[in-house]
């Protein structure tokens, strides 16, 4: 199963990316580079945020649905 996390970039936009064709995350001195198989993005948040956010905090099994609050 696709593990995605919300991440915004330069400009503002939130996009998802999959965790599972991220190739590296580069800290960049204003953001983070996430390079995936098929290109680069550089996003707001730093590499710390991208660690927590890759974490998951509960188990899900099923069908159940995980929601993620903004605590920022």
């Amino acid at each position: 199963m696709a593990h995605f996390i919300k991440l915004h970039t330069t400009d503002g936009h939130e996009m998802l990316f999959n965790l599972d064709v991220v190739v590296s995350i580069d800290p960049l001195a204003d953001g983070t580079m996430v390079q995936t198989r098929w290109g680069g993005t550089k996003v707001k948040e730093d590499i710390d945020k991208i660690l927590s956010l890759s974490s998951p905090t509960v188990t899900a099994t099923g069908h159940q649905l995980l929601t993620e609050t903004d605590s920022s």
